[in-house]
């Protein structure tokens, strides 16, 4: 695929030598007399241009050519073949004004020869191509099983544990709480973080530190409101429900802004009136604070316009912040996430655009914190002895997770050090 540039430069180095420039503006005049050039006397007067120039030069033109440009002998056309070669110098004028169109054009033109070209010769080659990066990603899962196999195993015990134990709560609840609002949004909770917290797993198996660290940004999102609705209780988890509305009002009329960019249908008139109806009355039943993007904790935490940080804050897990921070820097666009990578040694200066066998202990130990947290903030919601002895348990289990990935972690360091 490389090299397409060196193609190009040469093609326009060609294209532009003057001896064919000269030809090329020559035979558009001559075309606006009727006369169209063949090949062969294109090449002539490319040769002449070369060695001649344009005062001496001579032409051959066939009968069928005299006849269809409307004249009948070469020295009727011999005066119209005379301006033309007069007005050569004005024609080259006019042509430079234009040549920064006609490079657009043929770059363009180039461009998408090009591409065709490439495309086909990628698609031709694409299975090959894809044999081999399967071949590299098993060798490299293989590598990074036989390192951190002992403690990934461990963290999948966790999430089974986890997903067994929120099984059984439900089992139980569904016995004792039917039509408890705040149980079920809890359970919905607890089912997205339990999915969440596997697909960390997979980027962790696979390598993929710094993805790992960013996905579990949103399993401790989790963590914070699971807290906040299980400590309000109904109040708090209605308000919770029916805020999707207020988000759907504030999407649309988005959406509605940007939609012919989109290449998309507008959202009808009639639908935007009912999505704006249900809006304005939540807005009247809570207050003009439930408007804003954690408008549902208003009220509970007394705030106009509360943020993720007080909610944060209010259920004491604001001490994980900084890890919150670092985790947000894998997400957004800004240096931090640039230039610092979980999946590189710290003095490494590389471009990592790949998985990696290092930096797998922070996503995995800050998801063990996660989970934990919030399978424990759902069970002990309505608890019996049981589910309390499951906490413990794995809360204590989840230290020997954290502790395995952390001692393996080291092992990398000090061998890579000795």
């Amino acid at each position: 695929m490389f090299g397409l540039q060196e193609y190009f430069d040469q093609l326009i180095q060609d294209e532009f030598k003057p001896h064919r420039l000269g030809v090329k503006i020559l035979e558009v005049d001559l075309e606006k007399i009727g006369l169209h050039i063949t090949s062969e006397q294109r090449q002539d007067l490319e040769e002449q241009f070369k060695s001649l120039g344009q005062d001496s030069l001579k032409f051959d033109f066939s009968e069928n050519q005299l006849e269809k440009s409307g004249v009948s002998s070469e020295a009727e056309l011999k005066p119209k073949l005379q301006e033309v070669i007069d007005n050569l110098p004005k024609s080259i004028e006019v042509f430079s004004g234009k040549i920064d169109g006609m490079m657009e054009g043929l770059i363009l033109s180039v461009v998408d020869k090009m591409a065709e070209s490439v495309s086909n010769t990628l698609q031709s080659r694409m299975d090959d191509m894809l044999k081999d990066q399967y071949e590299i990603q098993n060798a490299f899962d293989n590598n990074l099983h036989d390192i951190w196999a002992e403690a990934l195993n461990l963290l999948q015990g966790l999430i089974v544990i986890s997903d067994e134990a929120a099984q059984g709560y439900l089992k139980r609840s569904d016995k004792y709480s039917k039509n408890d609002l705040t149980k079920n949004l809890l359970v919905r909770l607890y089912a997205k973080a339990n999915q969440i917290s596997k697909e960390i797993l997979h980027l962790i198996r696979h390598g993929f530190a710094d993805g790992a660290q960013a996905r579990w940004r949103s399993l401790h999102e989790i963590a914070v409101v699971c807290n906040f609705i299980a400590e309000h209780g109904d109040s708090v988890a209605e308000r919770y429900v029916q805020h999707e509305s207020v988000e759907i009002y504030k999407a649309a009329k988005q959406y509605n802004q940007f939609y012919a960019r989109l290449g998309a249908e507008k959202i009808d008139d009639s639908e935007m009136v009912l999505i704006e109806k249900e809006y304005l009355e939540l807005i009247d039943k809570y207050g003009k604070s439930y408007a804003s993007d954690y408008g549902w904790a208003a009220t509970a935490l007394n705030l106009k316009r509360p943020m993720f940080i007080n909610i944060e804050a209010s259920v004491k897990l604001d001490h994980i912040r900084p890890y919150y921070k670092s985790a947000s820097a894998n997400i957004h666009a800004n240096p931090a996430g640039v230039f610092k990578r979980l999946g590189l040694f710290p003095e490494e200066d590389i471009l990592l655009a790949g998985p990696s066998g290092i930096g797998l202990s922070d996503p995995a130990r800050s998801t063990v914190m996660s989970l934990t947290q919030i399978t424990t903030s759902v069970l002990t919601y309505g608890a019996n002895i049981d589910f309390l002895v499951v906490c413990r348990a794995m809360d204590e289990y989840g230290k020997s997770v954290k502790n395995k990935f952390l001692e393996i972690e080291n092992e990398i360091y000090t061998q890579r050090n000795a």
